[in-house]
């Protein structure tokens, strides 16, 4: 039958094939001895394997005929569809182009900016606002390397993110093509998994394995290398691979092109092949189309019944306790309001970090969210639960809690749980899942008994009971927020001199009393920032974005897009210290095209001031911190935003509710706020 096949229709082999039937096929097979049967199957093997080998060297691949193959830019943009994905952020690239152009026909939004960076930085904002994975897509080499640092703040800020980047055709890696270089190497230390596509079957299952891993365990980036032979469509890439083959009868050029030839094959196997296989051979079937895949986001993991029990008989016991939220706890963003109502019903006073700021937003009566004096509230609470928290920097790496006070931490990851401090109980698991659990069982033991709070009324005490002490520590809670409250105040009282610019402060409190309801709060700079933090209150829940641990400069603009996209109902207001606005003030440009009527609001004190202060006062030296009072509100009517300067406070009332209105249309906003230098946040350098 092997022969037969070989020497084609006509010959003696098919004739003689045609002229046994099954039985004395396996009649003849059966005569043989079984090391001679065993060589035969192997020589038959062999033969078979080197055959089609020997084909794919004679022809170039092409699609059957009727049947229109799929190029790897339309699996790719498919098997994003598929999973729900409705924005990409792209930098235009010959690499990857394909994929962006099919993206688009498939109706999903494509946003093209000015800095690859940006892409990443849009990608994390929309994972961190809806629960989907954000995508960026960008071209081979200096397109890739310039991701990097995004990466590496979405990985430190435990964001979903894929990566799509392209690469050189695979034929031609490693011999010096345009932006050649191994992606692999360079992602691997930032990313939390990579893949490269090597044939075009792989593409569609390659992109859906990406995007269920950087959704599963703990959240992170990844990247997928797409060769730019498997994006683009079949027919540009063969005539590609065609022009590089030599010409001539010289025995090197033969092999050449016999060699170009079995790759192509190879590469859009079985498709490229499949014209190639008479009908009824050993060759299964197969679809002339790789299939979609599609697969769920994962479930959050939830603690075990023992370890709930445990925390709840520590709430019962402790006189003291404190929760602190950090942005682990707005993983689960379909359940915020679960998560909302479950720490109303604990009634256990909490600090918010990142992105859970502002989640009891307006309705914090009786107050259980404080903002100020964390580090005291720690240091005097017999109980401290972290949720999604870790003990890094922010926490002094663990010395902010009290070595007396039993520590729980509630994380995705067991070993950044027990990061710099070991804690009284480690538990691994999603930490609002574990907030709402922990919620409903300490509910269910209050069934029935006198003074239970009825359900979704706030909680007085720790689960609505009156515990002994919880009066005196809600009260010295509430005393130091008002003390805190009361310096801020006075702070903002201060007149700076003539020409010197608006009291920072009192700019801040400002704002914070015009913003909109329903405004998104960005942060992107160092003190300015800093100030933003202790005076600006987030109305409501997924109101806050910030670059977390990384401390990242530049996310702005990215973190506004995807901001502004996530939630196009409501208003989008970025905070920039006039140092981190250079990183991405082109992106304004970016806005004014996608008409993202995004509001951007500039503390403008002429320096590096977070900086400064100490290194004036240690090194006696602004070497490298002074910057000029550039009009960046010209900048940005250059770009085609609007642009205010504001020099006094009396300005500001008027210059919000026209940016307010002119945002609303699609237009951005830039407001340059010139601010004078303040001991404010003196001593505030992180490390």
């Amino acid at each position: 039958s092997f022969w037969s096949f070989v020497a084609g229709p006509g010959s003696r082999c098919q004739d003689l094939s045609a002229r046994l039937d099954g039985e004395e096929r396996r009649e003849l097979f059966y005569r043989m001895r079984p090391e001679h049967a065993l060589a035969s199957s192997a020589a038959l093997a062999l033969c078979v394997f080197a055959f089609r080998e020997i084909r794919k060297m004679r022809s170039l691949p092409s699609a059957p005929e009727g049947v229109k193959l799929k190029s790897g830019g339309e699996i790719v943009a498919e098997t994003l569809l598929a999973h729900g994905i409705k924005h990409v952020f792209v930098l235009s690239g010959g690499h990857v182009a394909p994929v962006y152009v099919a993206a688009e026909k498939l109706g999903m939004r494509v946003i093209d900016v000015r800095h690859e960076v940006n892409t990443v930085f849009a990608a994390d904002a929309m994972w961190r606002l809806t629960g989907t994975p954000g995508v960026a897509i960008v071209t081979a080499g200096p397109g890739v390397t310039n991701t990097i640092t995004a990466v590496q703040n979405a990985k430190m800020a435990e964001s979903a993110v894929v990566v799509l980047g392209g690469a050189t055709a695979t034929m031609l890696k490693g011999r010096g093509s345009l932006q050649d270089i191994d992606h692999m190497a360079a992602m691997r230390p930032v990313a939390k998994w990579c893949g490269t596509a090597k044939t075009l079957a792989q593409v569609g299952p390659l992109v859906a394995e990406a995007l269920r891993r950087c959704q599963e365990g703990v959240p992170g980036p990844v990247f997928v290398e797409l060769p730019m032979d498997l994006t683009w469509p079949l027919e540009e890439v063969v005539a590609t691979y065609t022009a590089m083959m030599p010409r001539g009868d010289a025995l090197l050029s033969i092999a050449v092109r016999a060699i170009l030839k079995r790759h192509l094959n190879n590469l859009f196997a079985p498709q490229g092949i499949a014209h190639l296989l008479p009908p009824n051979t050993l060759a299964p079937a197969r679809p002339e189309n790789p299939a979609i895949v599609s697969s769920p986001p994962p479930t959050p993991k939830e603690a075990s019944s023992r370890e709930v029990a445990a925390v709840v008989g520590m709430l019962r016991k402790a006189k003291r306790p404190v929760l602190v939220l950090g942005s682990q706890a707005m993983h689960s963003q379909a359940q915020v309001h679960a998560l909302v109502k479950a720490v109303r019903l604990l009634g256990v006073p909490l600090f918010c970090a990142g992105m859970a700021r502002g989640l009891l937003g307006g309705n914090n009566e009786p107050r259980l969210q404080f903002r100020h004096e964390r580090g005291k509230a720690l240091k005097n609470a017999d109980l401290v639960i972290l949720f999604g928290a870790v003990c890094d920097f922010r926490l002094q790496y663990g010395n902010s809690v009290s070595q007396k006070a039993t520590l729980v931490v509630v994380n995705k990851c067991q070993a950044r749980a027990r990061q710099n401090r070991a804690p009284t109980l480690a538990v691994k698991a999603d930490a609002a899942t574990f907030l709402v659990q922990l919620s409903a069982a300490a509910r269910a033991g209050m069934k029935g008994k006198a003074g239970a709070v009825a359900e979704g009324q706030a909680a007085v005490g720790w689960f609505g009971e009156t515990c002994a002490g919880a009066g005196e520590w809600m009260q010295a809670l509430n005393a130091a927020e008002e003390h805190r409250e009361a310096d801020i105040r006075k702070k903002s009282e201060l007149v700076p001199g003539a020409g010197e610019g608006a009291n920072p402060v009192a700019l801040c409190r400002a704002f914070n009393s015009l913003l909109p309801p329903d405004a998104v709060l960005v942060m992107d700079g160092g003190d300015f920032v800093g100030t933003c933090a202790y005076t600006l209150e987030p109305k409501g829940p997924l109101r806050w974005l910030d670059p977390g641990a990384f401390g990242t400069l530049g996310v702005g603009a990215g973190f506004a897009m995807g901001a502004a996209l996530a939630y196009p109902q409501n208003q989008v207001w970025v905070l920039y210290g006039d140092g981190a606005l250079g990183f991405s003030i082109a992106e304004i440009d970016t806005l004014v095209r996608s008409k993202l009527g995004v509001v951007c609001v500039v503390g403008n004190d002429a320096g590096w001031t977070q900086i400064v202060r100490d290194q004036e006062r240690v090194l006696s030296s602004s070497c490298a911190c002074t910057l000029a009072r550039t009009d960046y509100h010209l900048v940005a009517e250059g770009f085609g935003a609007k642009g205010f300067l504001v020099t006094a406070l009396a300005q500001i009332p008027k210059v919000v509710e026209e940016a307010s209105k002119m945002a609303r249309t699609g237009r951005p906003v830039l407001i340059n706020c010139h601010i004078a230098r303040s001991d404010f946040r003196e001593g505030s350098i992180s490390v």
